[in-house]
């Protein structure tokens, strides 16, 4: 299977200025069924000392160019309505590092619904000038939501509850709007989590991993969601400490940000996507695990393995159909079989991708994601410390992602001897080693200087396991060869044999290319 999962380089931002604790805004959103919905309006946890909550109406004109400059680079301005009083909001979100459901956000008092920006803080009016890039910007689509709070009180957090009820419209395109926020208004982050985890617990209700101006901007650009890949590392000179929660956050993030992608986008990258993050995730917890043994690392790591080999079934099958139809099946154009074996395969990706959906639904992942980020948010990973160790997290990150990249360096070396010669499992766990230090140079790369040597040492190391990969595909085109041979059908089981010889000859002719790509790895010596 083709690596391909080489992060994106994040787009440049001069845009906005550092976050500061006053901007961040920090806020769970569920969408559950109308019965559910009213049931969660009574939850016990609700205040239930308050006078009786009246619904507010919310009139919101999101402003963008016409290009979706603003969109583009994950923010959105806009000038909201409530009882003839009118707010300007400027969003934005940096990466994924600060945690998913973490924004920034700068508002200001407007005597009109006229867009004005000078109104907000200068430096915000200005980073809102630069993204527009000289375009003008425009209303470009609004919602209209009938707003209910109520507020929570526990754990010395305040924690406001919204129950909306509306519509997005952009043009004559409308997206329904039925879901609950929680926004944290004072306390910690991790009691936001914390509340979720309850939420979830008591109705059956599903994390909403976009904002009401992010499913605006998909509207009215229309176009489908994209997949997405992984955002680039560390950057600067952060602690340990710091780093941990970071790389957790973008790994996670990566996970969530697909989930529009799976339900109305591109399913097949998507799939491979979360699968990708999942497979970050592990090598960071794993990571960490070994220096600070904590069960959390250890818990959530294994939650991550389980949910990619959830998706295993999809992925396999979706590049099973991908190599017949491009590799044996226009090769052999006069064999009648390819026919029916690729109806076959459309049904077992069919189950695969339902069963994706199902995970991603299911109450389960649901507490992965609000677990481990609440996991984050509180630096879990420091309780099961003593006080000596304590301080080693307070050590730069990159002493600790040297010594990390020396050591994977050292096992692939040694993993890898004789590499020509070695078995199909050991070339499987041989494949596993280059995936951790691949990441490994992901995640860490960005602390140090020598930054071009490493891009060639990443790309050298993508070679590798993309060239693993064949072999990796050719043993699992067996197993799924098999299944579909299992029928009455003899000419899809002679397209089965056509396949399988398709895949044997792939894996010959690219030995000789294994043994050149191990070479350019082996004489690296930045970890030496």
């Amino acid at each position: 299977m083709p690596a391909s999962d080489q992060p994106a380089a994040s787009p440049e931002n001069p845009l906005i200025p550092q976050m500061s604790a006053a901007m961040r805004e920090e806020e769970l959103k569920f969408t559950l069924a109308p019965a559910a919905f009213t049931a969660a309006q009574q939850w016990e946890r609700l205040d239930a000392s308050a006078r009786r909550p009246r619904a507010r109406r919310l009139v919101t004109v999101y402003f963008d160019t016409a290009a979706g400059d603003l969109a583009r680079h994950k923010a959105s301005l806009r000038v909201r309505t409530v009882n003839r009083r009118h707010v300007i909001t400027f969003k934005w979100t940096g990466s994924f590092a600060g945690g998913w459901f973490e924004r920034g956000e700068v508002e200001a008092a407007s005597p009109t619904p006229e867009l004005d920006i000078d109104l907000l803080p200068p430096e915000i009016a200005q980073a809102i000038t630069r993204l527009a890039a000289g375009r003008r910007l425009e209303a470009v689509y609004s919602s209209d939501i009938k707003r209910v709070v109520r507020m929570i009180h526990e754990d010395s957090a305040t924690i406001e509850v919204a129950f909306d009820v509306g519509v997005i419209s952009a043009g004559e395109k409308t997206c329904p709007v039925r879901e609950i926020e929680m926004e944290r208004k004072s306390g910690g982050a991790a009691a936001l989590y914390r509340l979720g985890l309850a939420f979830v617990a008591a109705f059956p209700a599903r994390l909403e991993s976009r904002s009401k101006a992010e499913r605006g901007a998909v509207l009215a650009a229309g176009k489908a969601p994209e997949a997405v890949r992984a955002v680039a590392g560390l950057q600067g000179e952060p602690v340990l400490d710091s780093a941990i929660g970071q790389l957790i956050n973008a790994c996670l993030g990566q996970f969530i940000a697909n989930w529009p992608a799976f339900e109305a986008g591109d399913a097949v990258k998507a799939v491979h996507q979360m699968r990708v993050a999942m497979r970050r995730l592990r090598s960071v917890l794993g990571l960490f695990h070994r220096a600070f043994p904590n069960a959390g690392f250890a818990v959530f790591r294994e939650q991550a393995r389980d949910i990619a080999n959830a998706m295993g079934e999809a992925r396999n099958w979706d590049v099973f159909a991908a190599m017949v139809r491009h590799g044996p099946a226009p090769a052999f154009t006069d064999e009648p079989g390819f026919e029916s074996l690729l109806a076959q395969v459309e049904q077992f990706r069919a189950a695969g991708h339902e069963a994706v959906r199902a995970l991603l639904t299911g109450p389960q992942t649901m507490r992965f994601v609000l677990g481990l980020q609440g996991f984050a948010a509180a630096h879990g990973w420091r309780n099961a410390l003593e006080g000596e160790a304590l301080p080693d997290l307070s050590m730069p990150a990159r002493e600790f992602a040297g010594a990390s990249l020396a050591r994977l360096h050292r096992k692939l070396l040694r993993d890898g001897k004789n590499i020509q010669h070695l078995a199909v499992v050991e070339r499987h766990e041989l494949r596993k080693d280059l995936k951790k230090l691949r990441y490994a140079v992901d995640f860490f790369g960005g602390l140090f200087d020598a930054r071009k040597p490493l891009m060639s040492y990443a790309n050298n190391l993508e070679k590798l396991q993309d060239r693993l990969g064949v072999f990796n595909d050719l043993a699992v085109a067996r197993e799924l060869a098999l299944r579909l041979a299992a029928g009455d059908d003899g000419a899809a089981c002679r397209a089965v044999g056509i396949v399988l010889g398709w895949c044997a000859r792939g894996a010959v002719e690219d030995e000789e290319q294994l043994r050149k790509d191990w070479k350019k790895v082996k004489k690296v010596k930045l970890f030496a």
